[in-house]
């Protein structure tokens, strides 16, 4: 099953942290009593407080349109306090990406999956959120003339993964026209993390070589871990998961 993939950006202006906080409880609350179609929502939040994030799968396009419908306007509102950038990635109608410019404004779109985890429908089911799932969201652009090698290795990745990753939620990954690449992952804990680093670290490291790179990475890693979260090495940390369910 092709999913859709939503990547929001909000950037929460200032003095403006509390209200929209208090909004975007309301969007989650909305949304939870019935989860039928949706495979992932998580809100996470800067250090500052003033950037958050909210990754999103539905299985498809009504799927979408039943969160939409739950939501009751209430995403919408957010726009009071911070600009919305919202990101599609995998199998996503236009028309539901115009309606959703009309909604929230900028709305890009990335490309189609290559290969990922998420392959099942998603039932409704009772909201869980007392895990420690790690998230990451991570670009690549190959150095030219380096996109087969890129895409070829990043499918290298995905097969170790299913192979001996079974701490890794979701990993998936999409390409655009220009072969460039974004992935993203999903860990049970910051153990499963930990493990992933050490199962596909030596493939990853050749990716980084034929390629320019940056990754966010969401959730409450410990210190030992955390302290490499460092943007002079094209990685942007966001510690407060604020609630979520998988």
């Amino acid at each position: 099953m092709d999913k859709i993939y939503g990547f929001i950006r909000m950037d929460i202006g200032p003095g403006q942290t509390a209200a929209f906080l208090e909004g975007a409880k309301a969007c989650y609350d909305a949304a939870t009593p019935d989860l039928t179609g949706t495979r992932l929502y998580e809100w996470t939040l800067s250090e500052d407080g003033r950037e958050c994030w909210v990754i999103e799968v539905y299985d498809d396009a009504e799927a979408l349109a039943h969160h939409g419908r739950m939501l009751q306007g209430k995403s919408a509102l957010l726009r009071e306090y911070a600009e919305i950038t919202v990101n599609f990635a995998g199998s996503i109608p236009a028309p539901v990406v115009e309606a959703m410019r009309q909604k929230l404004g900028t709305v890009n779109v990335f490309g189609p999956r290559a290969a990922g985890l998420l392959t099942e429908a998603t039932p409704h089911r009772q909201v869980d959120d007392s895990g420690d799932r790690i998230m990451a969201l991570a670009w690549f652009t190959p150095h030219p003339g380096k996109e087969q090698q890129m895409h070829d290795l990043a499918m290298k990745s995905f097969g170790k993964v299913k192979e001996s990753d079974p701490g890794t939620m979701a990993y998936e990954w999409f390409f655009d026209e220009a072969g460039r690449a974004l992935a993203l992952d999903v860990y049970r804990d910051p153990a499963a993390m930990i493990a992933h680093m050490q199962n596909c670290g030596p493939i990853m490291g050749e990716i980084l070589k034929i390629s320019d790179s940056r990754t966010h990475v969401f959730g409450r890693l410990p210190d030992s871990i955390a302290q490499k979260m460092r943007p002079e090495l094209g990685i942007t940390y966001f510690p407060k998961r604020l609630f979520g369910v998988f």
